[in-house]
């Protein structure tokens, strides 16, 4: 398929099936491919604008074209249950096998502008998603049931995730990406009410930029949830005006799912390494908001150094907030985290009753 250069494309929403098609199949985008300019110009309201499904001999999509989903009419939109997250992906891949995505810019997406589903072997290639940074839900990748993913050389920003992993992901390489504006690069949120128990490992994320971020790194999980988040490794993540540079919240709360009540469940947070993590923040450098019902075990930070971007910063308040953490400092840190990480030895086995969790300590 060829979309030429010097072209313009309307497109109404549409689905590409490949369960019968011959193998590798070739998307050569050197043009560009509109959505109608208003919700009311759509045919039909679909999960997506363009969906790729079924193709399991491979998929390539590549080119220097541009998908502009005029995303500015429907980021206002609400569903009849005031969820303003009733707008559609602009691109979706879903049940495939062998994708390559290389070269191509999606823009002024209605709500996540790539998202991968239930995918094995993907690369996604010197790519671009633009979005301004108070558009809704506009997440740039969006991972679910992905396995053996690389993401490298691209640039993402958007109004929310610049990558979101959520469950179902393993072994996911994050390399020489530029992020922001947005919040960062995301795992999560999991566990929350009738998803299923959580399960994310093997994640990478190197060599990368956060800048004009909400986050730089983080893990979001909900109160109640079950399952797992493990082996996660963060190495040589440059940030500037970040609002929080590292977070973990294991009491995240987002979307229009109503909140659960705190009860001795969590999605466990295990093997985390923080390496190389260094420039400003806005507000808070490091918090680890961890259960005190299922603590975060096995927390390593190495080279850590983060400075405020002004002068806000009262009374030598270094901006960390840490609660129930558990690991090792492998160096010394800016700002100091020996008050704020206790030894993993100290962890406790099962989950504590809640008199006996740690106190919460900001510095």
């Amino acid at each position: 398929m060829l979309i030429p250069s010097g072209f313009t494309f309307l497109l109404q929403p549409l689905t590409f099936q490949g369960y019968n098609c011959q193998p590798n199949i070739m998307v050569q985008l050197d043009g560009r491919i509109i959505a109608p300019s208003k919700k009311s110009d759509w045919d039909k309201l679909d999960f997506q604008w363009i969906l790729f499904v079924g193709l399991h001999s491979g998929i390539t999509i590549r080119g220097k074209g541009i998908i502009d989903g005029f995303g500015n009419s429907w980021w206002d939109h609400k569903d009849s249950d005031g969820d303003n997250r009733a707008r559609p992906h602009a691109i979706r891949i879903a049940d495939s096998i062998n994708v390559i995505v290389m070269g191509i810019t999606i823009q002024n997406s209605p709500y996540f502008h790539f998202y991968i589903d239930d995918c094995q072997i993907v690369q996604i290639l010197n790519f671009t998603a633009l979005s301004p940074a108070d558009s809704p839900n506009t997440d740039g990748i969006h991972l679910s049931y992905a396995q053996h993913v690389l993401i490298y050389n691209s640039t993402l920003a958007c109004g929310d995730d610049c990558v979101s992993i959520l469950n179902g992901c393993s072994d996911v390489k994050i390399q020489n990406v530029n992020c922001g504006p947005g919040h960062g690069y995301s795992i999560g949120g999991l566990g929350a009410p009738g998803l299923g128990e959580a399960d994310v490992k093997d994640i990478i994320v190197i060599n990368s930029r956060v800048q004009n971020s909400l986050t730089g790194v983080r893990i979001k999980t909900w109160p109640g949830g079950i399952g797992s988040v493990r082996n996660i490794t963060f190495i040589n993540i440059t940030m500037s005006n970040v609002k929080t540079a590292i977070s973990i919240d294991q009491n995240y709360c987002g979307g229009p799912k109503v909140c659960p009540e705190p009860d001795k469940n969590a999605v466990a947070i295990s093997d985390i390494m923080y390496e190389g993590i260094t420039g400003t923040y806005t507000k808070t450098s490091v918090s680890l908001v961890c259960s005190k019902y299922k603590v975060c075990r096995n927390l390593r930070f190495g080279n850590i150094n983060l400075t405020p971007s002004n002068s806000f910063v009262p009374g030598g308040y270094s901006g960390t907030f840490c609660a129930n953490a558990y690991g090792k400092l492998l160096s010394k840190t800016t700002p100091p985290l020996d008050r704020c990480i206790l030894p993993d030895k100290q962890a406790p086995l099962d989950a504590p009753a809640p008199a006996e969790a740690q106190a919460p300590v900001a510095m």
